[in-house]
């Protein structure tokens, strides 16, 4: 009620970036504004930007800055510069904030956070995205190079996440590190911070006329555009990692055949701090590269997805400028009609010195140390059509099929390994819902695993299951079997109709 008192006595306004007026120093042009890279944001406002940082960690309802002497028309960029120098404060709305203003001075009092989480709930999110984002970096070590360390974690961004627009919430690192979706500011956000978990310095562009934001990254003392969201393909495409827009000057970026970036030339004038003249990685070994690219003991590790000219996919190994294939895969992956796809779905997954990969029904799992490829498991012939790729979370590999659309979606987890890097085929079923008719029979089978199998049906008078997993629909309604091995619970719904 206090607050209220006091909303009720001063002015609330509400700002949008889009309606508000430029800083001091005249920063704009008919092509769009970058609003956080004006120089003079951070020279005279830098406490400010610090105490609001900190306020916002802190979760304040609201936040008295008028002690600061900010004017109106400055607020937006500082605001604006606040959210995008840091991606942690992933709870806040960065698009508009509410603020009450001296109206003889315009000299901002109050600024009223828009939170997108519940605050109370707000610690638990925070827990879940340091979690994820050491996730993210895990494996890079300090002795990499800036380089190395951008690659790897540009790919493993690419690779994790999906464009997709939902709410606000898309708008964040949150979204993209932990949930894999998100829009070009979320994938901005990501890939700046992950990079200064690992000491990379980085910077989010946003050009407002062309709504779009992408970074501009910091390797051996010169500056490099970067555009995580322009390399990854819509819809996504599992295993498939562009880097035409990775580590490019500026006149590469102006020069990519991309709406996204018809503005850049304009609005790349207020970022003079930032200029991309480093022609170093031009015609680098990645450019061309459509696969995730990761980098292990001193190796790169990659698909060759047209190799020697025959649309075959090649795991190519490159260290010390040479390369070499150390796995060709001749699959022909088709849509359900039996049209070929013109891409391959073979992908890569690591778990600490191991690469797991796949061809159309095997997984394969590459030890980096020794060189050795190992066969880990073959899928099933029923999966023969859905079976696209693989993924990793933790230490387990999870297998991916495709629907109608060709995108990706996991269906289990179908290998587990520990912590001394031995890897077991986790049992799964052939289904997770069975609709049965009244009287009929169905034998459930259990895939992988050893040793007896134990079946319980939670309603015998619907449908019962004998030891050996025969189903027997008695009557209409809905139960659970469970068939259990191994201590793995796997679980069928019935529907008897």
């Amino acid at each position: 009620m206090k607050i209220l008192k006091t909303a009720l006595s001063l002015v609330l306004v509400i700002i949008t970036l889009l309606s508000a007026v430029p800083f001091a120093v005249n920063a704009e042009s008919k092509e769009g504004t970058i609003y956080p890279f004006i120089p003079q944001v951070h020279t005279y406002y830098a406490d400010a930007e610090n105490y609001i940082a900190e306020r916002l960690r802190a979760r304040d309802i609201t936040i008295d800055i008028s002690m600061f002497g900010i004017p109106r028309d400055d607020l937006i960029y500082i605001y604006r510069a606040v959210m995008f120098d840091n991606p942690d404060i992933f709870y806040v709305d960065s698009a508009y904030i509410p603020y009450k203003y001296d109206k003889e001075n315009g000299i901002i009092a109050i600024i009223v956070p828009q939170y997108i989480f519940k605050i109370s709930k707000i610690p638990s999110y925070v827990k879940k995205f340091n979690s994820a984002c050491d996730n993210m970096i895990s494996g890079i070590k300090s002795s990499w190079t800036d380089f190395q360390k951008a690659l790897v974690i540009h790919d493993r961004i690419v690779a994790h996440c999906a464009y997709k627009s939902q709410n606000l919430k898309s708008y964040t690192a949150y979204n993209v590190i932990v949930k894999g979706k998100g829009i070009c500011e979320g994938y901005a956000r990501a890939y700046c911070y992950l990079l200064s978990l690992v000491g990379v310095d980085s910077k989010c562009i946003n050009n407002e006329s062309k709504s779009h934001c992408w970074n501009v990254v910091k390797i051996d003392g010169n500056w490099y555009q970067v555009d995580v969201t322009s390399d990854d393909p819509y819809p996504d495409t599992s295993g498939y990692v562009r880097h035409k827009f990775f580590l490019l000057t500026d006149t590469g970026l102006l020069n990519c055949k991309s709406g996204t970036h018809s503005g850049f030339k304009k609005d790349i004038t207020y970022s003079s701090a930032y200029k991309c003249s480093s022609s170093k990685y031009n015609g680098s070994f990645f450019r061309n590269i459509t696969s995730q690219i990761v980098y292990k003991n001193k190796a790169y590790y990659y698909f060759n997805n047209n190799y020697k000219k025959k649309r075959y996919s090649a795991l190519m190994r490159r260290k010390s400028g040479s390369k070499k294939a150390v796995k060709v895969i001749k699959d022909k992956w088709r849509y359900s009609n039996g049209v070929r796809i013109n891409v391959s779905y073979c992908k890569l997954c690591e778990i600490g010195d191991y690469i797991f990969f796949n061809s159309k029904r095997k997984i394969f799992r590459l030890n980096t140390n020794t060189g050795k490829i190992k066969r880990m498991m073959t899928l099933p012939s029923f999966k023969k059509m859905n079976y696209i790729g693989v993924e990793s979370k933790g230490k387990s590999v999870y297998a991916l099929k495709k629907n109608a659309n060709l995108t990706a979606k996991v269906f289990g987890k179908i290998i587990k390994v520990s912590s001394s890097g031995k890897a077991t085929v986790i049992p799964f079923i052939k289904y997770k819902s069975l609709n049965l008719k009244k009287k009929s029979s169905y034998k459930l089978k259990v895939y992988y695993g050893s040793g007896k199998i134990a079946y319980k049906s939670s309603n015998k008078r619907i449908a019962k299951v004998s030891s050996k997993g025969a189903i027997k629909a008695k009557k209409k309604g809905s139960c659970t079997i469970t068939a259990t091995r191994n201590g793995k619970k796997l679980k069928c719904k019935i529907k008897v109709y």
